[in-house]
């Protein structure tokens, strides 16, 4: 047994003796030593692939059933290229199968074929749901010495993070499309989505930026016998709600009670991820030109120094294209 294969043994023993499965290397630890060769049968190492500040890989099953997620991949390598990272992606694919699929679809980004699964089963990426070894998918973001600083792979092996929201999640990238606006009362909302255009089984992110009217807060989540912030998504047809992601609170005394709280002030930001559901749940959500809307509330009470004023609800919607045909 190679150094590769034993790796991919220590990585499954451990994942199972804790009683469930951590999909993907440990952070920290380096990509091993590898030689793929690409659709253009061009060769790839483990190092080669390093951008100046590393690289995001992708890895999936098989080219026709991650058709809109390589493609959406294909669209963002510059926002990476920017940022420093390169781009690549691995599945069990023949150099073959690859090559057909990059001149069907016009795909640039280096299609790595790892047709013995030799790295997918050594990284711990295999998606074991299916027959064979194909790589389950998911995301790799390693630094300039392939050491492996994040991970991102779902539960469910036919679900992942789109490319756009690692790059929002991890990096802080802003997506071209203008985000939109909504005024109401003491607040302004600022709401935008790392994807507008989207396929089922894509996690994308949602972000919801608050600027807060001079000398007023909100409380932050946790807060007792006080109103918090809330963001309730509607998890229905067209999306499957994860948990909000809320900023650091910020400890602030009020005199007029004599208290410490948890609040938010001037500007900041909510973040949420959906997960879009498969098709046959989708198409109740779709119209006839492919739209589909998530709506969700904003619940808070705005505060100053002496006052709180009257608890508010603020309706925010997001509007998506699905990517394929209509469901």
């Amino acid at each position: 047994m190679d150094i590769v294969q034993k790796l991919g043994v220590v990585f499954f023993a451990t994942a199972y003796l804790f009683g469930a499965r951590d999909f993907g290397p440990p952070v920290g630890s380096r990509l091993p030593a590898f030689t793929l060769a690409d659709q253009s049968s061009r060769l790839h190492t483990a190092h080669g692939l390093m951008g100046p500040k590393g690289a995001v890989i992708l890895f999936y099953r098989s080219a026709d059933s991650a058709k809109p997620q390589l493609e959406e991949l294909d669209q963002h390598q510059e926002a990476f290229r920017k940022l420093g990272l390169s781009v690549a992606a691995i599945s069990n694919d023949s150099v073959a199968t690859l090559k057909s699929f990059a001149a069907h679809t016009g795909i640039q980004l280096p299609l790595l074929s790892d047709s013995a699964s030799k790295v997918i089963r050594s990284l711990n990426v295999v998606d074991d749901t299916v027959s064979g070894t194909p790589a389950r998918m998911g995301w790799l973001v390693v630094d300039a010495s392939a050491a492996v600083s994040a991970k991102f792979f779902e539960a469910d092996p036919s679900q992942a993070y789109t490319s756009a929201a690692i790059l929002m999640h991890r990096f802080g990238w802003t997506p071209p499309e203008p985000p939109r606006k909504v005024e109401a009362k003491q607040i302004t909302a600022t709401i935008d989505a790392s994807n507008a255009t989207v396929a089922p089984g894509e996690r994308v992110e949602l972000t919801v930026d608050i600027d807060l009217q001079h000398n007023l807060h909100v409380y932050a989540p946790g807060v007792e016998t006080y109103i918090p912030i809330e963001w309730k998504i509607d998890d229905g047809a067209a999306a499957e709600v994860h948990d909000t992601v809320f900023p650091h609170a910020e400890k602030l005394y009020l005199k007029a009670i004599n208290e410490t709280v948890p609040t938010y002030t001037n500007h900041f930001r909510l973040r949420r991820d959906i997960t879009i559901p498969a098709e046959d749940k989708l198409k109740a959500a779709v119209d006839g030109s492919g739209h589909f809307v998530v709506n969700s509330t904003l619940k808070y009470q705005a505060c100053d120094d002496r006052m709180c004023y009257f608890p508010q609800m603020v309706k925010l919607q997001w509007e998506f294209q699905y990517g394929a045909e209509k469901p």
